[in-house]
C-alpha cells in the first residue's frame, strides 16, 4: 500500500483526490487544506478539498504553514510515501523539501515550463492557445522549476471557457497524478529538466483585470471573457454600473468602431464595435439581477443603441 499525504484547497483539486482515494493501492492518509475562511456573505466555510475529505472520513488538517519540524515528524509517524500537492497555494519550504526530496508530486495544468504560476489556465485562454498540458513534476525550491515527471497535451477548444478547460484538465491530471505514483521508479527514471530559458510566468488574477477595453480586437475581448468566466468575471461600464460578461461571440459584418453599441435588441442581442469589428454578447449580468442569455434579458428590459461606451 501506497502512504499518501494530499494537500490542495479548491475544486480544481477535488478530482485527483478523488482518484488516489478511491485506488485499492493507494491509502489517503492525511489531507491538508487552507483554513477556513469568510467567503460568501461573510459566512465561514471550508475549502472544496477539506468538505471532500470531510464527506469521506478522511483525517484532514488545516495548519497556517505545513513547513514546521513538528509536521514533518507527524508525517514521517503517518508512514508518508508521498505528498501530492494540487492548487494549494503554500509554498513547499526546506524542511519538507529536505525531508521528502523527491517525492513531493504536484500537479500544474500547463505545458511547463510555459506558464509558471497561479493562473496557467487561465493565462492560456487570455493567449488564445489552441494547446495545453497536465503535466505532473517534482517540486522544489523555484517556483513550478522541477523536473517534469509525465506531460499529457490537452487541446482548447474555441469553445472551452475557463469551466470547461478546467474540467478537462482537473480529470486528465487526476489520471496523470495517480499514473505518476503508480509507476513511480519508472517515471522518475525517465524525468526531464525544464529548460528555463523557455519559461514564462503568470501572475495572480486581481478583478481589475477583468475590465473590457473596447479598443482591443474582438479576439482578445473574446478571450478575456472566457478565461474569466467564473472570477473576476469580465465587465464593462454602462450607466455607472459595471456590467458583467459570461458568453460572447465575434459578431460579422461590423466595422471596428470601439465601444459603439450597433444593436441592442432581442433579435441581434447586444453588439458592441471593438477596435476590428464587434462582438454579440450572448450572456450577461446587470447589478442586482441575475446572469441571463441576453435575449431573454432584452424581452423585459432596455439597452441604449448608437451610444459609444466609454473604457473606465
Amino acid at each position: 500500500m501506497i502512504n499518501i499525504c494530499f494537500m490542495g484547497n479548491p475544486k480544481f483539486a477535488v478530482r485527483a483526490l478523488d482518484v488516489l482515494y478511491n485506488d485499492e493501492n493507494i491509502d489517503v492518509k492525511l489531507v491538508v487544506s487552507s483554513p477556513d475562511k469568510k467567503r460568501n456573505r461573510r459566512k465561514v466555510t471550508p475549502t472544496e478539498i477539506k468538505k471532500y475529505a470531510q464527506d469521506k472520513g478522511i483525517d484532514v488538517q488545516t495548519p497556517k504553514t505545513v513547513n514546521s519540524p513538528e509536521f514533518v515528524e507527524e508525517l514521517k509517524a503517518l508512514e508518508i510515501d508521498y505528498i501530492v500537492v494540487v492548487a494549494f497555494g503554500q509554498l513547499i519550504g526546506k524542511d519538507l523539501l529536505e525531508a521528502y526530496e523527491d517525492r513531493i508530486i504536484n500537479l500544474h495544468p500547463s505545458i511547463l515550463p510555459a506558464y509558471r504560476g497561479a493562473s496557467p489556465m487561465q493565462f492560456s485562454l487570455l493567449n488564445g492557445d489552441k494547446l495545453t498540458a497536465a503535466t505532473t513534476m517534482l517540486i522544489e525550491k523555484g517556483m513550478d522549476s522541477g523536473d517534469i515527471l509525465i506531460q499529457k497535451e490537452v487541446p482548447i477548444e474555441e469553445s472551452d471557457d475557463y469551466t470547461s478547460l478546467e474540467e478537462k484538465l482537473s480529470e486528465i491530471g487526476a489520471e496523470k497524478i495517480r499514473e505518476t505514483i503508480l509507476n513511480f521508479d519508472e517515471v522518475y527514471k525517465n524525468r526531464q529538466k525544464q529548460d528555463d530559458s523557455k519559461a514564462s510566468f503568470c501572475t495572480k488574477i486581481t478583478k481589475d483585470m477583468g475590465r473590457i477595453d473596447w479598443n482591443k480586437n474582438s479576439s482578445e475581448i473574446i478571450n478575456k471573457i472566457r478565461a474569466f468566466v467564473e472570477y473576476p468575471v469580465a465587465f464593462f461600464a454602462y450607466e455607472g454600473s459595471n456590467v458583467k460578461v459570461y458568453k460572447a461571440e465575434i459578431a460579422q459584418g461590423y466595422e471596428g468602431r470601439p465601444g459603439f453599441v450597433y444593436e441592442a435588441n432581442p433579435k441581434e442581442k447586444i453588439v458592441i464595435g471593438t477596435k476590428d469589428g464587434a462582438i454579440r454578447i450572448e450572456k450577461i449580468q446587470f447589478p442586482g439581477k441575475k446572469a441571463m442569455d441576453t435575449k431573454s434579458f432584452l424581452m423585459g428590459n432596455s439597452f441604449e443603441e448608437k451610444i459609444t461606451l466609454a473604457n473606465e
